[in-house]
């Protein structure tokens, strides 16, 4: 059996490696090639390209990942690889942007395509339903997007999310900084736009933090990709006079994923990793900082209140959202301040935040999963 996984962003990047490996896990003798980033390398599948980090947040922002996708090469890759190899599945995972494209190109060749994490039709575009009508199977962790798929007639299944597999309370290595009596999670984002306008802000929010808890703070502040590093590192410089005699340090590789046990509090961009950050009981403040033109659009399409994911699946504002001028470090450190601070509602906050995890499904998600492509 040969599966073709698509993948794009890092988001997409991670949720295809953790489904790569248990496919490989339940047949061993599967063929698994694809796009994708380190992570689906890191789970044994042959890259063709990797267009992780050409991800954007809005219609005007950076590259366009379509573009990217035609115009840089990746198309004629793929067209060149189905010439010579028959694929049982297309497996498209997240990437809207690319993998609709892609889904419209399976339908026109006639190749059997599933579409695991799709598009947020539950939240806005919930025409884009339609669109992957032919998909042998659509597979979404969340309900709110299972019934607007279902409405229109799609082949649709609730898998529930993978992070409802995650061991939240396995040993982690010490942190190898000074002591300090708290430590904040700094997350500046997975995109390259999140972290030019989001650093800044986030810089200045820990340089109030320090002062006000007179240095006896420490700063975590995990790489989502490789190629972030060297750009982070590069703002970091930039400000480093406000950083003189903070104490803060760079995660990098698998040690990023322990930021959420190392934390007391966060400071992050919107994305999955407020979802993670959840699921682990970590009072957050949500960031968002995008073009007015995109946001002003993004009202007018969206039909929902909120922009951060434990917040849209409990249905409140479980974790402050600072949008567009609201993102300002006097507003993000006050909120981090009280989570510090004030320990009867550090705990409130926290145990709110932990029902997300009741809304993610049962368990062994990726096995239903794969047992659901291989069978396919």
């Amino acid at each position: 059996m040969r599966i073709f996984i698509a993948t794009g962003e890092v988001s997409g990047d991670i949720q295809g490696a953790l489904l790569a490996k248990k496919i490989k896990e339940l047949k061993p003798d599967v063929i698994l090639d694809g796009f994708g980033g380190v992570e689906m390398q890191k789970a044994n599948v042959n890259i063709l390209s990797d267009m992780s980090t050409l991800s954007t947040m809005g219609i005007f922002e950076g590259a366009n990942p379509v573009y990217a996708f035609k115009k840089l090469g990746a198309f004629n890759i793929l067209q060149d690889y189905l010439k010579k190899n028959k694929v049982d599945i297309m497996l498209l995972v997240d990437n809207q942007g690319v993998n609709l494209l892609l889904a419209k190109y399976c339908k026109a060749n006639n190749i059997k395509y599933i579409y695991y994490f799709p598009p947020h039709v539950g939240i806005w575009g919930a025409w884009n339903a339609k669109k992957l009508l032919s998909a042998r199977k659509i597979i979404t962790p969340f309900l709110f997007d299972y019934e607007v798929y279902k409405k229109y007639g799609c082949n649709v299944m609730c898998s529930g999310h993978p992070f409802a597999d995650l061991d939240y309370d396995k040993p982690i290595p010490e942190l190898n900084m000074p002591k300090k009596e708290y430590t904040v999670g700094i997350l500046f984002g997975s995109r390259y736009q999140e972290i030019r306008k989001l650093a800044p802000v986030f810089i200045k929010s820990m340089k109030i933090l320090n002062d006000m808890l007179s240095s006896n703070i420490r700063f975590v502040i995990p790489i989502a990709y490789p190629e972030y590093k060297e750009p982070i590192e590069k703002i970091l410089g930039e400000y480093s006079n406000i950083l003189k005699g903070i104490s803060y340090s760079l995660l990098c590789g698998d040690d990023k994923d322990y930021v959420y046990s190392y934390s007391d509090a966060l400071i992050m961009s919107s994305g999955t990793s407020s979802l993670l950050a959840a699921c682990y009981g970590k009072p957050m403040v949500i960031c968002y900082k995008i073009s007015y033109i995109t946001f002003f659009l993004g009202k007018l399409l969206t039909n929902i209140k909120y922009v951060g994911m434990p917040n849209v699946l409990l249905n409140e504002e479980a974790a402050p959202e600072l949008l567009q001028n609201d993102c300002n470090p006097n507003a993000i450190t006050s909120y981090i301040i009280k989570y510090l601070t004030d320990k009867e509602y550090y705990t409130k906050i926290s145990s709110n935040l932990l029902r997300v995890r009741d809304t993610l499904g049962e368990k062994n998600v990726l096995e239903r999963v794969a047992k659901e492509i291989i069978e396919s």
